[in-house]
């Protein structure tokens, strides 16, 4: 959060590589923003050769720029012991087959995983969900003016410090990866464009007055993702308080999505992996959370694994 504005999309996988194991050319685009190899590999002292995180080189393939094979196609990364690599999960990567031992302890062993979006992070006077709802404000303008730019895709994150008059004293970029599928990382007006109408608009946010000062972080993906709210009810046969008793033990079994938080009250308030609620009602379950700043599959999947979850409210939930 504090030098990329994101968070972990999950925890991380243990990958453990020995004799044959390779991991195939692949992209992540819909797992996060960015990726991350984290090295427990002895690099020095391995036993094999391959190993490696192969990235493809950025730019569109062509006859001309690829004529020649070998790195001039991609780069090989070491695996070197207490390395954190990050990437830009859109880059087709993969890892070469390994030769070497059977033996576990002399293979390749990584923590792998993914940074994505979350809701804006607050810290200060300003209440977060004030604050939230300020920015939702601006994201329509934003997609208005942009509209025309539909090649530009990426997410750009920023750090905003507010003063007590609720004004933005001052901005800074932690993520920007805005580019164009036809030129890539190369340098864009179309991007240029873009990151200026984006930074203008979230520059002259107007927070509320408090007495104190504020940073918040801000993503903004583009183009723009649905930005209406995740919100269903699901009824129950139980009382409230069987219904707290019973979604305490099973909140942390709603497929692969980590929800963090804690109770107030009837209401379990999610921080994590985005800002949001699970209300419990008489009769009925609310479930209520900020439009994420995703891939539509991200939030497909977010949606999915959150009805499923419902699905169990109206089986094992119907307590007597």
């Amino acid at each position: 959060m504090e030098n990329l504005g994101l968070v972990p999309a999950d925890v991380p996988s243990l990958h453990l590589m020995v004799n044959g194991c390779r991991l195939g050319l692949h992209s992540d685009f819909h797992n996060g923003v960015w990726g991350y190899v984290y090295s427990l590999t002895r690099w020095d002292r391995r036993k094999f050769s391959g190993g490696e995180t192969l990235l493809l080189r950025d730019g569109v393939p062509s006859y001309k720029r690829h004529h020649v094979h070998g790195e001039v196609l991609y780069e090989l990364v070491p695996a070197n012991f207490n390395q954190l690599l990050i990437f830009d999960d859109r880059i087709v990567h993969g890892t070469p087959v390994i030769e070497g031992s059977m033996d576990p302890v002399e293979g390749r062993i990584a923590l792998v995983g993914h940074i994505r979006a979350t809701s804006p992070m607050v810290d200060g006077s300003i209440a977060p969900e004030d604050a939230r709802r300020t920015v939702k404000g601006v994201l329509p303008e934003i997609h208005e003016r942009i509209r025309g730019y539909k090649d530009v895709q990426g997410t750009v994150v920023y750090r905003l410090h507010v003063a007590e008059t609720g004004m933005v004293e001052s901005i800074a970029i932690l993520t920007d990866n805005l580019v164009t599928q036809a030129i890539g990382y190369d340098r864009s007006e179309a991007v240029s464009a873009v990151r200026a109408i984006v930074q203008k608009e979230v520059a002259r946010l107007q927070f509320g007055a408090t007495n104190g000062k504020t940073t918040i972080i801000v993503p903004v993906l583009i183009p723009l993702p649905d930005l209406r709210p995740i919100e269903f009810t699901v009824p129950h046969g139980a009382s409230c308080s069987e219904m707290h008793q019973w979604a305490s033990s099973h909140l942390h079994a709603i497929g692969e999505l980590d929800l963090r938080g804690g109770w107030e009250g009837w209401t379990y308030v999610v921080t994590e992996p985005i800002s949001g609620c699970v209300r419990i009602e008489p009769g009925q379950v609310v479930f209520s959370f900020d439009a994420p700043m995703w891939v539509p599959s991200q939030r497909e999947s977010f949606q999915t694994a959150l009805r499923d979850w419902a699905a169990a409210v109206r089986t094992d939930a119907q307590l007597n």
